[in-house]
């Protein structure tokens, strides 16, 4: 059943200390969505050879530096495909290239008929209506001050973050795109006013209305923002005060249909292309105004809901994606939604000031049982600036998510300044690794409280060891065998050879010597990580990187 739009839909924002005017909503005639999946990409104008006709110049720079390739997924929709569905007088509202659909809105949903018959089209899904305008909130928050960092110092002392920033790592160069409902007053409010002057908003995308102006519209993405951003001396500092920020409006909050998870796909995906390098969302689905369309716990496995799917997408074009594991954790329903469930991201859970799971804070583990949330970060009261300009505080993981994805923006430049040749999975594990949980996970904790000091310590291993990295021996994981299998090339091994495989905190795991050119090292008691396999003999020593699955 819905619970109120600020739990449902906005699944961070559990309580704002807001003080918010109701407005006047026009009724309007009745639209509907419809989700509409393509076959194919056949005959399309575009070519992988051209990336450039259809990816920003960053876009591509990022594919290259975590050495991917552009494939058929970074097509676009065929626009002959959507040329054809207008010429049946069918309004195009959205599409995804991930996807490879579209979402209409129509008066008459007799005319989907129509497109059902189309060669072209493998299906068509109902995903929603469309009945009245959106509501606009207005409000300030209580004055709070304090030195330094401000109101926010306790937060991202929880984290170990202020290290980073003192090494001059505070998101600088580092893209993010910010999904959410609305961002009032990000143009005027004074908490961005840094923002703004130092020409770090880069721009805007309304996925709902594009005609509309984003800055009226709800004021929950401009307080996710600020926890990430914001900058009032004295009084506070986001924990990426320096990165660069699009804002993306995907969330229509007066209703709640299954159309929105399609327009959270088109978010993400403009997101790419403008090649943000982060994309953060505190919004998350379950169930929806027509029960019919209400996803279950097991659908919460990655590879059900689009939004999911292209959250995952997203990870493997190289955006590093964080997302609100949601309010839920009294309620009947006390899972993680979507797109919180997809693979290849972080999901955030919240906590309390001393390091407790806050209460509402959604619980894992995905329906297929993987790790959800991975990480967490203060939640309940979290520090936050009003549309006003005033310092407060709110609580909900909506908060907990930004607070982590500004700390990631920090770690993923200081990553940059190390290694030009970047591995996404190598970011998160070395996160992961420093998680106050790491060997224990706990269904609504996942791996912890991440520490950023012990985090960035793995990074410099990491990249010690790619660093002394050389050709004697071919060490690979074997994910069949559950196995590392070590090669000498071209020689056997010299006397008194040994290897030895380190955890990331520096522990020895295993020690054996090596005796003949071919050796396999069973790894099926270790957990999922990264690993450092170090081969010591009279040539000196060899180490290198391993991640085990």
């Amino acid at each position: 059943m819905k619970n109120s739009a600020f739990q449902t839909k906005l699944t961070g924002l559990f309580i704002v200390l807001l003080l918010v005017s109701s407005v006047s909503v026009c009724a309007q005639t009745t639209s509907y969505y419809f989700y509409v999946q393509f076959t194919d990409k056949n005959n399309s104008p575009y070519s992988l050879s051209r990336p450039g006709e259809f990816l920003s110049e960053r876009a591509v720079a990022r594919r290259s530096a975590y050495g991917l390739a552009c494939d058929s997924t970074d097509l676009p929709v065929n626009p002959s495909y959507l040329q054809q569905l207008r010429n049946l007088g069918i309004p195009v509202h959205c599409w995804s290239k991930w996807m490879n659909g579209a979402t209409v809105l129509l008066p008459d949903s007799s005319m989907m008929t129509q497109v059902r018959r189309l060669s072209f089209v493998k299906f068509v899904e109902y995903t929603g209506k469309l009945t009245g305008s959106v509501q606009v909130h207005k409000g300030k928050l209580p004055v709070k001050a304090s030195n330094d960092y401000g109101i926010a110092a306790a937060q991202i002392a929880q984290l170990n973050g202020t290290q980073l920033h003192s090494e001059g790592y505070r998101g600088k160069g580092i893209q993010i795109g910010v999904i959410d409902a609305g961002f009032m007053n990000v143009n005027t409010n004074p908490a961005f006013d840094s923002l703004r002057l130092q020409g770090r908003l880069l721009g805007t995308k309304d996925i709902i209305n594009p005609g509309s102006d984003i800055y009226a519209e709800d004021p929950h993405g401009a307080m996710v923002l600020s926890a990430m951003t914001g900058n009032l001396p004295g009084q506070y500092l986001g924990t990426a005060p320096d990165a660069s920020f699009w804002l993306i409006r995907t969330e229509y909050v007066p209703t709640e249909y299954k159309v929105e998870t399609d327009f959270w796909v088109a978010g993400i995906e403009f997101a790419d292309s403008v090649g943000v390098d982060l994309a953060t969302s505190s919004l998350g689905y379950y169930t929806f105004d027509d029960p019919l369309m209400n996803f279950t716990y097991a659908d919460m496995n990655g590879k059900v809901s689009r939004a999911s799917r292209a959250a995952n997408m997203a990870g493997k074009k190289g955006i590093l994606v964080t997302v609100a594991a949601g309010n839920e954790g009294n309620n009947s329903w006390h899972y993680i939604g979507t797109p919180a469930d997809a693979e290849g991201i972080v999901t955030v859970g919240a906590v309390t000031a001393n390091g407790t799971a806050s209460d509402f804070s959604s619980f894992g583990p995905s329906s297929d049982g993987r790790v959800k949330p991975e990480l967490c970060a203060t939640g309940s009261s979290a520090a936050l600036i009003g549309t006003g300009g005033i310092t407060g505080y709110g609580s909900g993981t909506s908060f907990a998510t930004p607070i982590m994805a500004g700390m990631l923006a920090c770690l993923l430049q200081r990553y940059k300044a190390l290694d030009k040749n970047l591995d996404l999975p190598v970011l998160l594990n070395v996160v992961l690794a420093s998680g106050s949980l790491h060997t224990d996970p706990t269904a609504q904790l996942g791996y912890g409280i991440p520490d950023f000091v012990q985090a960035e310590r793995n990074l410099k291993m990491v990249d010690s060891i790619r660093q002394a990295n050389r050709d004697n021996y071919i060490i690979e994981y074997d994910s069949s065998l559950n196995a590392i299998h070590i090669r000498l090339i071209d020689f056997l091994p010299p006397s008194n050879t040994t290897v030895r495989i380190y955890s990331m905190n520096g522990s020895m795991l295993l020690s054996q010597p090596i005796v003949d050119s071919s050796t396999v090292l069973k790894t099926d008691k270790f957990p999922v990580g990264i690993y450092a396999v170090c081969i010591s003999g009279n040539g000196g020593p060899e180490t290198r990187k391993v991640m085990i699955k």
